[in-house]
């Protein structure tokens, strides 16, 4: 019963400052608005779903640089969090089936994101040609899931080589980030109502520029042993 009143308030808040975003974007022109809708869209479901977010290692990010974060990943609202937490404009990898919902795709679309199909590696790699080249023209952080999908029973899954292949040939900095809590708010049931306390801890950033296409693996291990130190149990 939960999972059914969490999914209709993802659907409806992400509809509406999904289409707010998506209409302001479109008479403006500049895709930074979405950072303002992903904020409010975030803080409205923080509220709803009685979450209390701490973040950690703040300081290690600095307001003038963009960055590549790559958190765990544990729970539906890991997303709107996070938005909160790095306060920037930021855009993720989306899975290509989202790109099968034409009003999702269309909000997606405009604010910057890109969908990436797991089993077309040629589409995969058109997909991130064009973030990277776009970013060049309007600079943007981006968040990329270490794992790829949720972990279903709370522990690290394997880390695909994504974020770090990415880190490599855009040269941005990667910053591991440690999301504590988020598993253990799925799990509660609809009748209680005692706050969560979600932690997202930041890493500080792993710079890329002396890491070449067959560091890709040594560089993933690092970012998962960084975000495994960070969890809070």
């Amino acid at each position: 019963m939960r999972i059914i009143w969490i999914y209709l308030n993802l659907i409806f808040w992400t509809l509406l400052f999904g289409l707010s975003s998506f209409f302001t974007i479109l008479f403006t022109g500049k895709k930074e608005y979405f950072k303002f809708f992903g904020i409010i869209w975030g803080k409205t479901l923080s509220f709803i779903f009685n979450v209390k977010l701490i973040v950690v290692g703040k300081e290690n990010i600095t307001d003038k640089s963009n960055y590549i974060f790559v958190p765990n990943h544990a729970s539906l609202i890991d997303i709107p969090l996070l938005l909160i937490a790095v306060n920037r404009y930021t855009v993720f990898i989306a899975k290509h089936e989202l790109s099968k919902i034409p009003i999702f795709k269309s909000i997606l679309d405009k604010a910057g994101f890109i969908f990436v199909n797991r089993k077309n590696n040629d589409s995969s790699i058109k997909s991130m040609n064009y973030l990277i080249n776009d970013i060049k023209n309007t600079p943007r952080s981006v968040a990329i899931f270490a794992e790829g999908t949720r972990t279903k029973d709370g522990n690290l899954k394997e880390f695909k080589k994504g974020a770090s292949i990415f880190g490599i040939d855009t040269k941005l900095p990667i910053v591991p980030v440690a999301i504590s809590g988020t598993y253990k708010w799925s799990k509660k049931s609809l009748l209680n109502f005692r706050k969560s306390e979600i932690t997202f801890s930041f890493a500080e950033p792993i710079q890329t520029e002396n890491y070449s296409y067959g560091d890709r693996e040594e560089l993933t291990e690092k970012i998962k042993i960084t975000i495994k130190d960070m969890l809070i149990d």
